[in-house]
C-alpha cells in the first residue's frame, strides 16, 4: 500500500458503491401481518394440551406409590418373641453369638435354614462392631 492510502480518511468510491448496494432496508411486519401469524399459530396449537395438564393422574399415582414405599422403608421391623430368629434364645438378657449357636442347634429339626443362621450371625457381629465404636 502506498503512503497516500494510509493517511486518507476517504474510502474508495468502488467500495462505497458496493456497500450501498449490499445495504438493504429491513422488512417491516405490519400489525395486520402480525395478527395473521398469531391467528395461524393459535389454530395450529389449539388442539395441544399444556404439559402440566397431560398426565396429572399418573403423577398422583406415582407420588402415592413413592410415599408408600418411603413409609414402608422407615417402619421398624416388628419382632415377635419366640417366633423370630432374632430373639434372646438363651435368656441371658441380650442377643449375642450364644443365641446364634442355640438356634443352630435347633436347625437339625429343620426350623431354620443355613442362610437364616448366617444372616443372624452377621447381624450380631455388625451390632457388636457398632456398639464398640460408640
Amino acid at each position: 500500500m502506498t503512503q497516500e492510502n494510509d493517511t486518507s480518511e476517504q474510502l474508495p468510491n468502488t467500495l462505497i458503491d458496493q456497500l450501498k448496494s449490499a445495504d438493504q432496508s429491513d422488512s417491516l411486519i405490519t400489525s395486520r401481518v402480525d395478527r395473521q401469524i398469531l391467528q395461524l399459530a393459535e389454530t395450529q396449537f389449539s388442539s395441544r394440551q399444556a404439559v402440566w395438564q397431560r398426565r396429572p393422574v399418573w403423577a398422583a399415582i406415582a407420588a402415592t406409590v413413592l410415599i408408600a414405599l418411603f413409609v414402608v422403608q422407615l417402619r421398624e421391623p416388628t419382632i415377635v418373641e419366640g417366633h423370630s430368629i432374632y430373639a434372646d434364645v438363651d435368656q441371658s438378657g441380650q442377643i449375642d453369638i450364644a443365641d446364634v449357636l442355640a438356634v443352630a442347634r435347633t436347625r437339625d429339626r429343620g426350623e431354620k435354614t443355613q442362610a437364616e443362621l448366617d444372616a443372624f450371625a452377621m447381624r450380631i457381629v455388625s451390632l457388636a462392631e457398632s456398639e464398640e465404636s460408640t
